[in-house]
């Protein structure tokens, strides 16, 4: 798993790719760094687990099953990330040097064709 140094570098990269970088975004990077690391760090969590439940006893005594904490933090943690690479007008595709175009840059594409 990357450090969240070796992540901020990731994504001063890709802004400068798209010629975005300033050096008044690193407040930015750095909160973009931080909540890809917890992603990361959560979706690791997830491929350990056998099942998506837990079983908790309740006050009566009696099981009962659960959603996996897991899930919870690997869910905030992808909004987080989704938020803050927003901000600095990426995704994790652009994040990751993905150019393939996807059915919704297909759309606009052809949308903006249209005269």
């Amino acid at each position: 798993m990357a450090s969240v140094g070796a992540l901020k570098g990731r994504i001063r990269k890709a802004l400068r790719e798209q010629n975005n970088y300033s050096k008044d975004m690193e407040s930015a990077i750095l909160l973009a760094a931080g909540n890809l690391f917890a992603y990361e760090l959560a979706l690791k969590d997830l491929e350990e687990l056998d099942c998506t439940y837990i079983e908790e006893i309740s006050r009566e005594g009696n099981i009962k099953l659960v959603p996996h904490p897991a899930f919870k933090v690997f869910k905030d943690a992808s909004e987080s990330v989704r938020r803050s690479l927003r901000e600095l007008q990426l995704t994790l595709a652009t994040l990751e040097g993905t150019t393939e175009n996807d059915d919704l840059d297909n759309l606009v594409e052809s949308v903006n064709g249209v005269d």
